[in-house]
């Protein structure tokens, strides 16, 4: 089971999608929550599930309904560590800025 590490830029951005989806549905904010959790828990038994883009990196798409979410990650495999960069909502034309 791969060590999951989150960067502070991953941290904050499920942090900002759960802040934008209690503004709008609190419910679906504790769901959307639990399933990138569920997501995660995934990525440590099978750290290669994501599809491969540029520069090494990985992608998990996270479904739900039509659209979902996505999770930019490395997977070092000497460490057996997953390291996710990054999470954006799959609408959004990119990974946000760090802040």
């Amino acid at each position: 089971m791969a060590r999951l590490i989150y960067t502070k830029r991953a941290q904050s951005d499920i942090e900002r999608l759960a802040d934008f989806l209690a503004d709008v549905d609190p419910h679906a904010a504790l769901a959307t929550f639990d399933l990138i959790a569920e997501a995660m828990l995934i990525l440590r038994n099978h750290p290669l599930i994501g599809r491969q883009v540029e520069s090494g990196l990985r992608e998990l798409v996270i479904s739900r309904g039509r659209s979902g979410y996505v999770a930019l990650y490395s997977y070092e495999e000497r460490e057996d560590v997953a390291l996710v960069l990054a999470i954006r909502h799959q609408r959004e034309s990119g990974y946000a800025s760090a802040s």
